[in-house]
């Protein structure tokens, strides 16, 4: 019996001092961890080509594009190295675009119809560095020229910029520059009464991620 009256004493005192807490006081609560993926898997989206062509003796620019390109080789990844090095790529020069048909035309037929394997640009990204540079390969007019070129990517859009200067008389393309320069004679005289049409093409290529 007093067994009993002690254990139910025991009871009693506990239910007693489970007490709701006040308004204010502090609870302790078991937070289940979160759980945060922070590795970014870069995938192939859109791609665009541009260039700037310069004439005259003070280099007015001359802003174009092509408007498709076929791209191979790429692989998902979390590493962009892994996604973009050995990626190979097809740019049909009649898909090229300048906002002016009749300059389109001349630019066609003149330059690259007069090259060896006219049909298409293509090239290889041989690396991509961290340091924000890189290497590819050309292939134009019938010869493959190494380029270096400088990269930088938009953290929010995950867009990257490759970017790079070709003279294209390394390519072996004086005859077909010549060629673009007579039937642009008016177009390519300055100011000063010179017809220059430079060699030097600056080149940007914008690839969604």
């Amino acid at each position: 019996m007093r067994n009993l009256l002690i254990i139910a004493t025991f009871f009693l005192f506990i239910s007693c001092s489970s007490e709701s807490p006040k308004d204010g006081a502090l609870v302790s609560v078991k937070k289940i961890p979160e759980i945060t993926v922070n590795d970014y898997i870069y995938t192939l989206g859109d791609v665009t080509i541009k260039w700037t062509a310069f004439k005259h003796s003070a280099k007015a620019q001359v802003g174009g594009k092509f408007k498709s390109a076929e791209v191979k080789g790429f692989t998902e990844s979390t590493n962009l190295s892994t996604a973009i090095t050995g990626v190979t790529f097809k740019i049909p020069v009649a898909s090229t675009s300048t906002n002016d048909k009749v300059r389109d035309y001349k630019i066609v037929n003149s330059f690259f119809n007069t090259m060896v394997d006219t049909d298409s640009i293509s090239g290889r990204i041989l690396s991509i560095d961290d340091n924000g540079s890189g290497k590819l390969v050309i292939n134009m007019n019938g010869q493959e020229v190494e380029k270096q070129y400088k990269w930088e990517m938009d953290k929010t859009s995950k867009e990257i910029y490759l970017k790079t200067s070709i003279d294209v008389l390394n390519w072996g393309a004086q005859s077909s520059l010549d060629a673009l320069n007579e039937v642009c004679l008016e177009q390519h005289t300055g100011p000063d009464g010179k017809n220059v049409l430079w060699p030097n093409v600056d080149i940007t290529v914008i690839v969604d991620l």
